[in-house]
């Protein structure tokens, strides 16, 4: 999940760090402390929790506040935006906050960018970059039908849900206006135009997406950064020299055709609109094509992509929630699952436009069941057996706290330290990675255990 204007630094964090962790940012704005998931030139993203709701959100905060006028135009052009959620896969900001000296839009929370998957995975299968390629274009051609600009197409700006679907964020010119890219990090997935005059239109789109395949299929960005280079002598390099041609094995010939044609210099002579960029990479993904490759299977169902990064729902207390540890693979899967499974039953909502959706129900019926706990008075022995090989998150309740989960990795017992004056709830769930498997809740001290 990460969310800015330019490719953002992703902020890997492992069960140690996180017990060392401090939120980096304190607010008493309504949304509790606040933790970084990554910086850019114009902002920094950060993941919080709504105080009032328990919704988990992502807060982009920009270096200034906004002046009232600016302000305005950016509410105009949001309620312009909103629209397109039902039309595209968008991600729309929900709302401008104010923090104090800064102003802020408040988002969905999303678990990982397409940077960072190239980054911890390497290119994308043609396939999945071609799929990728027709929904970015199928949301820019809707909204530049509705006369809507993007302004800044980075793979920083293409976010995957929980679910592994991926969206388009940080619509809109207003902002980049106001908070202009003042060069450095970011520039080689900028439009020629855009980095010389400004400019942000269609054309300027199409060079964004060419950017964000190119990124998709070879790993690189159009004009890698190299080893001492000054920032100006880069922003001469990539006003002045051609974009090295897609070279990659298997790779169809009219694939590596159009990213050419969408990172060509001249906007006049790269495609006509995004719709027939759509149209492009649908013939491309069709059954049977290179692309989509030679056996016509279909395509992979979504899974969570790259590394989780989740803020859980609040209990009944005042205590500050950080964001979880960041965990990739299944253990990544059961995280977001797991979390959504149990608190949906006990907390408020913590997705702002649709609850995080598990995995199908199992073909299968897999027994997982955990043992009563032992209690130690400060710590408690928690022990559960399946005969299946999966990967373990323990939730533990404590009475009028929010759920937190225990990594187990494939251990069948884990010890957990609990508060000798208050009761408990447990619950375990498994995933082979593909389907997530779930223990019966077992209580502690006479507590009440609701599915």
């Amino acid at each position: 999940m990460r969310t800015s204007a330019e490719p953002v630094r992703q902020v890997v964090v492992t069960g140690e760090d996180f017990s060392k962790m401090k939120p980096a940012m304190a607010t008493d704005h309504g949304f509790g402390d606040l933790t970084p998931l990554g910086t850019g030139p114009r902002a920094t993203v950060y993941a919080g929790v709504r105080t009032g709701t328990g919704e988990a959100v992502a807060l982009k905060v920009f270096r200034a506040k906004l002046p009232r006028r600016t302000r305005t135009e950016v509410e105009r052009e949001l309620a312009r935006l909103a629209p397109l959620r039902a039309q595209a896969s968008v991600l729309v900001a929900d709302a401008l906050e104010d923090l104090g000296d800064r102003s802020a839009v408040r988002m969905e929370l999303c678990t990982q960018s397409l940077t960072g998957v190239v980054e911890q995975e390497g290119p994308l299968p043609i396939a999945e970059a071609v799929a990728l390629g027709r929904t970015l274009a199928l949301a820019l051609a809707a909204a530049h039908e509705a006369g809507i600009v993007h302004g800044g197409v980075t793979p920083g700006n293409v976010l995957y849900r929980p679910s592994g679907e991926p969206v388009l964020a940080d619509f809109g010119v207003t902002l980049r206006r106001a908070f202009p890219h003042e060069g450095g990090a970011g520039v080689d997935f900028l439009a020629p135009e855009t980095l010389e005059h400004g400019t942000a239109d269609e054309r300027s789109d199409l060079y964004g997406l060419g950017a964000v395949l190119y990124l998709a299929l070879s790993g690189l960005s159009p004009h890698p950064a190299r080893l001492g280079e000054h920032p100006d002598d880069r922003k001469l390099r990539v006003l002045g020299s051609a974009v090295p041609r897609l070279d990659r094995p298997g790779l169809p010939d009219e694939l590596a055709e159009l990213v050419r044609a969408l990172l060509a210099k001249d906007p006049a002579i790269r495609p006509g609109s995004m719709r027939d960029v759509a149209t492009w990479l649908d013939r491309l993904s069709a059954p049977g094509t290179p692309a989509a490759g030679s056996s016509g299977a279909p395509p992979r169902p979504l899974v969570p992509r790259g590394a989780p990064v989740f803020v859980s729902a609040p209990g009944t207390t005042t205590r500050k929630h950080p964001a979880l540890p960041v965990i990739g693979g299944a253990a990544g899967l059961l995280v977001v699952v797991a979390l959504g499974v149990f608190l949906m039953r006990t907390d408020p909502a913590v997705r702002g436009d649709a609850p995080i959706q598990a995995p199908p129900t199992p073909e299968k019926a897999v027994l997982l069941q955990l043992a009563d706990p032992v209690d130690n008075v400060d710590h408690v022995d928690l022990r559960w057996e399946t005969e299946e090989q999966l990967e373990f998150f323990v939730m533990v309740a404590a009475e009028g706290e929010k759920p937190q989960p225990k990594y187990a990795q494939r251990n069948r017992s884990l010890k957990v330290e609990v508060d000798p004056s208050r009761k408990y709830c447990f619950l375990v769930q498994g995933t082979d990675g593909l389907r997530v498997y779930e223990s019966k809740p077992k209580g502690l001290r006479g507590a009440n255990c609701k599915l």
